[in-house]
Order: C-alpha cells, then sequence, then structure tokens
C-alpha cells in the first residue's frame, strides 16, 4: 500500500476518533439533563397559571421556591431564591411558605428537588420567630420514609439522606414543642446565664424530660448515613452544615440543664435530685457517652465547645460513681452512708427497714453486728430529743 494512501487512512481515523459518539453513560447523562430542564419549565409555567389570581406575595414563594429547588443542578438550593421565600417566615404569608415547601415534597419523586426541598424547609424553621409546634399528619403523610429515586448511584444515595433528613427535621420540631423555642442559643455568656436562671426555675423531674429529648436529637445524628470516600455532592455538604449548627447549639442547651442538675446533686440547700432523678441522670450521661464517637466528627467546627461538653459529661458521670461506691449494702446488717458530715445507718432486713441519723460523723461503723431480735436504747448524749431513742432490729 502506498505511503500516501496509508497515511491518510490514519487520519482519517483519527478525524472520526474526534467527532465519536458520546458513550452510552453520557447519553443517559444527558438525556436526565434535557428531561430535568423540561420539568423544571413546565412547574414553573403551570404555577404561574395556577396562581395567576392568587396574591403577588404566594405567587412569587411558590416561584422563588421552584427556582431554587430545580432538577437539573447537582448544587445546594440557589441562596438568592432561598432569601426570597425565608423572607416570609415572619409574615403573614409565612404558612403559606411552609405549604408551598410541603406541596413540593409530597409531589415530587426527584432525589435532587426533595433534597433541596428540605434544606428550605429547614432554613424557614430556622428564620421563623414563632413557635414552631411541627407537622403532625402532615408529615406522616409525606412518606419520606418510602422515598426512593433510583435513577442513578447519585440519586440512590440522596435517597437515603432524604428518609433521614425528613425524620431530623421531625426530631427538631419536638424539641422545639418541648423546650417551647426553636433551639438557637448562641455562645453569648448573658444569653446562658438568662438560659440558666429560667432553667433553674424549673421542678428537676422537668429539666430531666427536656434532656432526655435532647439527647435522643443527639441520637438521631448518630443514624445519619454512613457517605461513600469517593462520594462528595455539595448538596450533602449543605445538610451536614445545617445539621452542625444545631448539633452546637443543642450541645449548650444541654450544658446548662447539666450545670443545674449537678449543682442540685452536690450542692446543700438546694433541692436534690431524688432516687429516680439520679437513675435518669445516670442513663442520660450513658447515651450521651455511647453518641461520643459518632459526634466527634463535628468536633472541627467548634473544639472548644466540644471539649468543655465531653468533659462536664465525664465530670458529672465520675460523681455519680463517686456517689455509689459511698453506699455499700450488706444484706441482712447494717448499711451506712457518709454524706455532708452526717451518717446515716440503714438496718436492712428482709422484714423491715428502718433510717436513724447520727449527728457525729466520726462515729461510723467498721464492724459487722448480727443483733437478736430486742430493743435497743440509744442515749442521746447531743440532746437532739427529749428521751433515749429505741428502735427494733430484726434478723
Amino acid at each position: 500500500m502506498p505511503i500516501r494512501i496509508k497515511s491518510h487512512i490514519i487520519n482519517q481515523r483519527k478525524h472520526l476518533r474526534l467527532f465519536s459518539f458520546p458513550s452510552a453513560k453520557k447519553m443517559a447523562k444527558l438525556k436526565y439533563l434535557i428531561i430535568g430542564k423540561v420539568k423544571d419549565k413546565a412547574s414553573i409555567g403551570k404555577a404561574r397559571l395556577f396562581h395567576s389570581f392568587s396574591s403577588n406575595a404566594v405567587k412569587y414563594i411558590h416561584l422563588a421556591l421552584l427556582k431554587s429547588t430545580t432538577h437539573t443542578s447537582h448544587k445546594p438550593p440557589d441562596s438568592n431564591y432561598v432569601s426570597d421565600v425565608i423572607s416570609y417566615s415572619n409574615s403573614r404569608h409565612g404558612p403559606a411558605a411552609f405549604a408551598a415547601v410541603m406541596w413540593r415534597l409530597r409531589v415530587t419523586k426527584n432525589a435532587f428537588v426533595a433534597t433541596k426541598s428540605l434544606i428550605v424547609f429547614h432554613k424557614l424553621i430556622k428564620s421563623s420567630t414563632d413557635k414552631f409546634e411541627g407537622l403532625g399528619h402532615s408529615w406522616i403523610n409525606l412518606k419520606l420514609n418510602d422515598f426512593s429515586d433510583v435513577s442513578s448511584n447519585l440519586t440512590i444515595e440522596l435517597s437515603r439522606w432524604v428518609k433521614w433528613y425528613g425524620l431530623y427535621l421531625d426530631h427538631l420540631s419536638w424539641i422545639s414543642k418541648v423546650l417551647g423555642f426553636y433551639p438557637n442559643l448562641t455562645e453569648s455568656s448573658k444569653e446562658k446565664s438568662k438560659e440558666k436562671d429560667c432553667v433553674s426555675s424549673h421542678q428537676t423531674g422537668y429539666i430531666m424530660r427536656q434532656t432526655e429529648s435532647l439527647v435522643s436529637f443527639f441520637e438521631h445524628i448518630c443514624t445519619r448515613p454512613e457517605t461513600p470516600p469517593l462520594f462528595q455532592n455539595k448538596i450533602v455538604d449543605e445538610i451536614r452544615e445545617l445539621v452542625i449548627q444545631d448539633y452546637f447549639t443543642v450541645v449548650r442547651l444541654v450544658m446548662v440543664r447539666l450545670q443545674v442538675l449537678s449543682e442540685r446533686l452536690i450542692k446543700p440547700g438546694i433541692e436534690p435530685v431524688g432516687d429516680s432523678g439520679s437513675n435518669d441522670l445516670r442513663l442520660v450521661l450513658t447515651r450521651l457517652e455511647e453518641c461520643k464517637v459518632s459526634l466527634s466528627g463535628f468536633f472541627w467546627c467548634c473544639r472548644r465547645l466540644a471539649e468543655d461538653f465531653w468533659s462536664l459529661v465525664e465530670i458529672l458521670k465520675a460523681k455519680m460513681v463517686q456517689g455509689d461506691k459511698e453506699m455499700v449494702e450488706f444484706p441482712g446488717f447494717g448499711q451506712t452512708t457518709v454524706k455532708d458530715d452526717e451518717e446515716m445507718v440503714e438496718l436492712a432486713s428482709s422484714v423491715q427497714t428502718e433510717w436513724v441519723t447520727f449527728g457525729d460523723s466520726e462515729t461510723a461503723t467498721n464492724e459487722l453486728l448480727k443483733w437478736d431480735t430486742e430493743w435497743v436504747t440509744f442515749d442521746d448524749s447531743e440532746g437532739l430529743t427529749n428521751e433515749p431513742l429505741r428502735f427494733s432490729l430484726y434478723t
């Protein structure tokens, strides 16, 4: 074959290689992109027609929401359009903004639209000054637990986040109910002092219930989907950032409540936590410790606050353990507890239990004596009573 013809064939092959048809994967992606754009334009057109007789505010809310939650972009919701929706959160059109997001979540089957809508909803809750009462049956009707978009590997991964994020926002609304406000405590010492005064005015049982609800919120954060090492998506990054902000806000709220409970446990003259309260607090501290490893990935954001919080948890749990060691139980004999310079001796048996308090803390009994059934009299050398103290011991 002549050299000129051979070189011509090689050039033609190179030319065909440059203008080769895209692969099946690229074609599918291009098709998905085109369909998404068509759906976005159709949704905007229908919204304009449907809300043609609505107020300008309601129409603007729906159009801004549709433009911020598109099918095509892999980026988070457009901040400008999100700001437009949020600007109505504290006006008389606030319910319309929440309803618009709920409608968007109810009709979509697309993972990108669903995650973006949840992000907008999260920001709406945070911006609202009114107490958010949750969504109740409306939230259940969304059926986000069954959400699934299998059109690509990315949408499959995002579907897991849609399920988790929906439950997360439901937990967040529950905290708002328990506290009476959306968690928004800052690092300001003035705000923390005000919050502590407010918490101190409550009974111990009520503070404990609040703390348990906040710990449940931590436990749900620990169930977040595991992100594959090669999986990178800016929508998920936006979700993480919002969750981290909520986490450290709740950390401050939990710290205040643990400080109040700690003061009631160790300081005299303040209402002590009873046996049931101590057990509840012990369980809360145990649940917190179980969350520490999973939540350690957030430490980089506010390292000092995180270290202070977990140090408080460890110190308080150590005090609880130390208090347990002070109580040594001997079935059928005497049980001694030394606390606040007084000795309490429990005469415990299978028949009867009686408590006697002595003023002298130096008289702690180190010997175990088995008593016969009889009446025993203790002389009152301190003049605490007008007559000898008598009680019955049983074996």
